[in-house]
């Protein structure tokens, strides 16, 4: 493909600089350190969003808004990595959730992966509406057959990859997902149908 003009981002950094934080005790030459009820070092003080340094997307600014919210309010709550979904909205989109291989690796988790492309179609003119298919990959735990992973590449990727948040949030087994009655057609069957390839 050619191109005329090529973007290429060299990273970004908090924009915390006249906020005045150092008088708190707060470092803020790099993200502000949270803990995971959002708050900072210092009490009273919480952070969501960009400025944490944790994904630097809007879906993982809501869910720590939400955090520190319940947090300020006295109730219990934490902010998990694994259950916050993110989404890239490119042409076509990429949207992941939960753990990726390697992170699961590295936690000596064992683990099975199942993938599948497949063509969604609308539920308005029950046609192919996708003109590539929509890539789907499953990570799920071998002992508790818990969902631990999904990446989502193509249309509706952020519908597919908030759904499996949802079973990663829940730890609904696999074996009880691939069994939920879904209304067709609808992009949820794409992460179904990877589901049920796993034994």
């Amino acid at each position: 493909m050619d191109a005329d003009l090529a973007l290429m981002a060299t990273g970004r950094r908090p924009n915390v600089e006249r906020l005045g934080l150092k008088a708190l005790g707060i470092d803020d030459s790099s993200a502000l350190q949270v803990d995971h009820r959002m708050r900072l070092a210092s009490p009273g003080l919480y952070a969501v969003g960009d400025v944490t340094g944790k994904n630097l997307l809007d879906s993982t600014a809501f869910v720590q808004a939400n955090v520190a919210i319940h947090s300020i309010l006295g109730q219990e709550t934490r902010f998990e990595h694994e259950w916050a979904p993110r989404c890239i909205h490119t042409q076509p989109a990429v949207a992941t959730v939960g753990l990726t291989e390697g992170e699961a690796t590295s936690k000596g988790v064992e683990f099975a992966v199942a993938s599948n492309s497949m063509r969604l179609a609308s539920d308005d003119e029950r046609s192919v509406i996708d003109p590539e298919p929509t890539f789907v990959k499953a990570i799920v735990d071998s002992h508790t057959r818990n969902l631990l992973g999904c990446l989502v590449v193509g249309d509706h990727a952020a519908v597919v990859a908030n759904i499996a948040s949802i079973a990663i949030r829940l730890r609904a087994p696999v074996d009880e997902l691939r069994e939920t009655p879904l209304a067709q057609p609808s992009a949820a069957d794409a992460l179904m149908a990877v589901l049920r390839k796993l034994d």
